[in-house]
């Protein structure tokens, strides 16, 4: 929910809607008692409407956009106002890009002559959402800056369906998987301080591995049976730990994401705070994948690819994620992190049974660190913050993120580009822009070029206020030997086919600071805290709205404005000082 700032409720009080909306409530009516959600696709996402609610929703935003409140409100999102976002999603619905769920909560507000204040207020929530189901600007993952032209961050909103998005995960994935890491157990599995309790429980489990066999797992292994053998070994052995496996039952059971997953078995952490019922998908630590057949790896992969990229999404500050798949009696431990997938390779349970044991265990008992979780930005409560040193001063410095994210990126293997605004906690306003990114150290470091353009300089360009190397991929694939990239059999996308079998282990035995890979495994996760060029202000509006501001700001003392007209987009830019 967006919280509304005293000043904008004074400028809604100052400016009612009164009855300009009244027209439109008829129209909103009958789309509303006419709406049934269209029958579901492959991942429960909802069909739009069919063309008949354009006009009226157009019409909507028409008449919001030339109110005077969208004129004085400022945007959440951007350095405009909200009449500014207000004609983006008049251009969208234009040109077709639209999904009546986005639209419906503010409709169903004006139906009931609600208060201005929550008309207004879902008018943000509504600039919001649309905003995060729109491709952000972002920089690709390159091999030395030549883009990579295939990514899932392209599937938004209703494009999410299954076959499409995981079309670009393969795109995204095909070249820098990689399996039979060696050093994989040994990194995530050995050392730690519950290490010892994994050991403890497979003792005294391996009474009922007899022959070469477990006498209690499921033969043949159904989901459900094996879901149940789970429950019963975490009831018995992992009741205290820090994680819990659950289950989803539905597609509705997971919150938070753009479209509906259904997991088969995921951990989450195990606390007073954490719902039992409801689970969303910020709290998704690791995600297993379980099926009675052996075979079609390859689509087991890529689904669990897309339930990755839905917690890179909802994380969007994750290092890495732990998953693993339990085909028939095989099981493969995986990891994903911007570089892209690696495993510990398959291993049969009944062959390996304490190792088999150890994993399970373990992933109930890793710490946020161990899972790959941020623990760089602290958390108390509701409120997020970062510490920092401040560039010019040297001095350390306190800052709270707000808690709607500016921009995001809707892939894997990328940049994983996340912006938060930010201030200081005595502040009114947020002062600064906060961005997190994996960034090449093949370019020159970003605080490098904004010293450098403020030393000459430089109009228009953002201020550093400080930055932090936070870790690398090098720092977290540290003690492991990669071989050759996996080889799919089908350089396309087929979920019929399969992996190729493992790749003879004479070629490319490196360790993993010698591999020279296409991907981003040199990158750095940086922290670049900025204040934004705001001397400056650039907003759009039509011709209409620019009159309306420049009589409204005729007698304010403004240093300077420029006021330009663009022929050719039929748009005005105002710059001030």
């Amino acid at each position: 929910m967006v919280s509304l700032l005293q000043n904008d409720r004074n400028v809604i009080a100052e400016h009612p809607l009164q009855n300009c909306l009244d027209h439109l409530q008829e129209p909103l009516r009958k789309i509303e008692q006419n709406y049934r959600p269209s029958s579901l696709l492959n991942d429960g996402i909802v069909n739009t409407l069919d063309q008949g609610p354009l006009k009226t929703i157009s019409r909507l935003l028409s008449t919001l956009q030339g109110h005077e409140v969208a004129l004085d409100l400022g945007s959440k999102i951007a350095n405009s106002n909200v009449a500014t976002e207000l004609s983006k999603l008049f251009r969208l619905i234009q040109s077709g890009r639209y999904d009546y769920e986005h639209y419906r909560a503010l409709s169903r507000l004006v139906i009931k002559q609600a208060s201005d204040v929550d008309i207004w207020n879902a008018v943000f929530e509504l600039i919001i959402t649309v905003s995060r189901t729109t491709p952000p600007t972002s920089i690709p993952a390159s091999f030395d800056g030549t883009p990579i032209t295939h990514s899932s961050a392209s599937q938004q909103g209703g494009e999410q369906t299954r076959r499409a998005v995981e079309e670009r995960i393969f795109e995204e994935i095909k070249d820098c998987t990689y399996r039979n890491v060696e050093g994989f157990f040994s990194k995530y599995f050995e050392g730690k301080n519950w290490t010892k309790r994994t050991k403890e429980i497979y003792r005294a489990v391996q009474d009922g591995h007899v022959d070469g066999r477990w006498t209690d797992f499921p033969d043949p292994p159904v989901q459900n049976a094996v879901l149940k053998w789970l429950f019963r070994f975490q009831e018995d052995f992992l009741a205290n730990a820090r994680g819990v496996y659950y289950t989803s039952e539905s597609s509705k059971d997971l919150i938070g994401a753009e479209a509906r997953r259904q997991l088969d078995v995921f951990v989450k952490p195990n606390g007073e705070s954490i719902s039992k019922s409801v689970h969303a998908w910020k709290d998704v630590g690791v995600i297993g994948e379980l099926r009675e057949s052996d075979k079609e790896w390859k689509a087991k992969l890529l689904q669990l690819g897309r339930y990755m990229r839905d917690v890179f999404a909802t994380q969007p500050t994750r290092r890495f994620v732990h998953g693993f798949t339990l085909l028939g009696s095989t099981l493969e431990l995986w990891v994903f992190d911007r570089s892209g997938p690696y495993s510990s390779g398959v291993f049969d349970i009944h062959e390996k049974p304490e190792q088999f044991v150890r994993a399970i265990a373990g992933y109930t008992m890793m710490s946020d660190e161990e899972l790959g979780k941020d623990i760089f930005i602290e958390r108390k409560a509701e409120n997020r913050y970062i510490t920092v040193t401040e560039d010019a001063t040297n001095e350390e410095k306190r800052l709270r993120l707000e808690p709607d994210l500016i921009a995001y990126q809707r892939a894997i293997v990328c940049r994983g580009t996340s912006c938060f605004r930010a201030g200081v906690s005595s502040s009114r306003y947020p002062e600064y822009v906060v961005k997190f990114s994996w960034t090449s150290d093949r370019r020159p470091p970003e605080a490098d070029l904004l010293r450098l353009a403020h030393e000459r300089g430089v109009k228009g360009v953002a201020k550093l206020f400080g930055h932090h190397r936070i870790t690398s991929v090098a720092d977290m694939r540290e003690g492991f030997t990669f071989m050759k990239p996996h080889t799919f059999r089908n350089a396309s996308l087929s979920t019929a086919s399969s992996f190729s079998q493992s790749q003879p282990q004479t070629l490319l035995h490196r360790s993993f600071s010698q591999l020279q890979r296409w991907t981003i495994d040199s990158d750095n996760l940086w922290c670049h805290i900025s204040m934004p060029a705001s001397v400056f202000e650039r907003t759009e509006y039509s011709l209409l709205q620019m009159l309306a501001k420049i009589v409204r700001h005729w007698r304010r003392p403004l240093r300077s404005f420029t006021v330009r007209w663009d022929d050719d987009r039929k748009r005005c830019s105002w710059w001030s000082e």
